[in-house]
């Protein structure tokens, strides 16, 4: 399987929107990730650039996007050997099938510690890099999320009934994290970009 740090964007593209099984939602959803780790390092590194103390923002944005990019791999070649174990019959699929459901639930927990991250910027965004922020705090969400239903197709699947609820219970507690989170950084963002709009007639009629 060729590398997808090796395939340009349309070559990623084109595989994605192909009939093969991978790359498929969860290197998708690494992707958003890794997107948004490089959002937040922009942010960071222009605040640093104006004298904030950003302490190792930078740094860590950096490894959030490099973790990401592993995870986009890591997914594709795990959804893979859930393909290969399916067509063989053998013992291998429950394993396969852990893999597949917990490479995306570590992307899930990667996207909700880089929403961290942007959450500790929001004081420190210079004016001009709001929209980065909040674009990058949606796209974590996004990520996040998208990560869960990978959780979800695979786990589907799983017979270890002590495994399958632990998994319910991380899944369900990561998106109601990341929706508290998501919804705490947009808020002042949405607010402020908005402000061009003024004020919106509720009752047009």
């Amino acid at each position: 399987m060729e590398s997808l740090r090796d395939r340009t964007i349309a070559e990623f593209l084109s595989a994605l929107g192909s009939t093969e099984p991978v790359p498929g939602g969860g290197a998708a959803a690494a992707l958003s990730g890794a997107l948004a780790a490089a959002l937040v390092r922009k942010v960071a590194a222009l605040a640093q650039k104006r004298g904030r103390n950003v302490g190792e923002s930078v740094e860590r944005a950096e490894a959030f996007l490099q973790k990401f990019l592993e995870l986009a791999e890591a997914d594709s070649h795990a959804y893979a050997a859930v393909v290969a174990a399916q067509k063989s019959g053998g013992g291998e699929l429950e394993r396969a099938l852990t893999r597949a459901a917990g490479v995306p639930l570590e992307m899930a927990q990667k996207a909700l510690g880089l929403m961290d991250l942007a959450e500790r910027l929001l004081s420190l965004c210079p004016k001009s890099a709001r929209s980065d922020l909040a674009c990058a705090a949606r796209l974590a969400w996004a990520a996040c999320t998208s990560a869960l239903y990978t959780v979800d197709a695979n786990a589907q699947s799983l017979k270890d009934e002590k495994f399958r609820a632990e998994l319910g219970q991380a899944r369900s507690e990561l998106a109601d994290l990341a929706e508290e989170k998501a919804a705490f950084i947009l808020a002042p963002l949405e607010e402020e970009l908005s402000l061009w709009l003024g004020e919106r007639d509720s009752n047009p009629h």
